[in-house]
């Protein structure tokens, strides 16, 4: 699965993927994050360490790709 949220500014990028999180309730969670906005390279991975999720950057030009996930107990 894929969240697009290239070309979008921050804090945009956090609040979109905060909102596609709240509806996985419940669910395991494994997406690749889209973005463009430079800031979202220290942003994503301290939402998600903030949010208890696994996040790894996979890409980091021209487009930056990160995989959240939740974490397995």
């Amino acid at each position: 699965m894929q969240l697009d949220l290239t070309n979008l500014a921050c804090p945009m990028p956090i609040i979109k993927l905060k909102k596609f999180l709240a509806e996985q309730v419940g669910q395991t969670v494994s997406v690749e994050v889209l973005l463009t906005d430079k800031g979202g390279l220290k942003d994503i991975p301290a939402f998600c360490k903030q949010k208890g999720l696994n996040c790894q950057l996979l890409k980091n030009e021209p487009v930056i790709v990160f995989r959240v996930e939740s974490i397995k107990s």
